[in-house]
């Protein structure tokens, strides 16, 4: 009877671990992951203050950013509109294609890249540039930002580099 209660006991605990372990899971995949982007591009932005001046272009890579999905790309997109200028989704080389950039300088824009690691517990680690030219250009490599308290921070800002 005592070792029938006993495996009842341990059923129970084990049904309630996998409950609050599938719970808690679900919860990190509702993360605003947007956020964390762009957490990081205000940081930048504000940085190097004369790389944006006289802008009418935020242009932003995303082709190497593996923690967000099409959607989520989109909203990050549509979050940098507040800034005011046009947005533009473009690595460098459709930049220069396209006639933003020539000579390596982007007369008219700024060009955020970022590169990041798939996330883990609630924390992602990216490299970061703002870029406007050869000569003109900032970042972070290694930024680590956390979702804490409801909110992302920058846990680290990474090793910075200036050009």
């Amino acid at each position: 009877m005592k070792k029938k209660f006993i495996v009842r006991k341990i059923f129970i605990l084990l049904i309630l671990s996998i409950t609050v372990f599938t719970v808690a899971c679900r919860q990190s995949e509702e993360v605003d992951k947007v956020r964390a982007y762009t957490t990081v591009i205000e940081n930048l932005y504000a940085e190097d203050s004369a790389l944006n001046s006289n802008i009418k272009y935020i242009a932003i890579d995303t082709s190497l950013i593996v923690n967000l999905n099409d959607k989520e790309k989109a909203d990050l997109l549509n979050q940098l509109e507040n800034y005011g200028f046009t947005i533009l989704e473009m690595t460098i080389e459709e930049l220069k294609e396209e006639g933003y950039v020539k000579d390596l300088y982007f007369e008219e824009g700024i060009l955020f890249t970022i590169k990041d690691e798939p996330m883990k517990r609630n924390s992602i680690t990216m490299d970061i540039s703002k870029w406007r030219s050869g000569l003109g250009a900032i970042g972070y490599d290694g930024t680590v930002v956390k979702y804490k308290n409801g909110k992302w921070e920058i846990k680290k800002q990474g090793n910075a580099w200036i050009s």
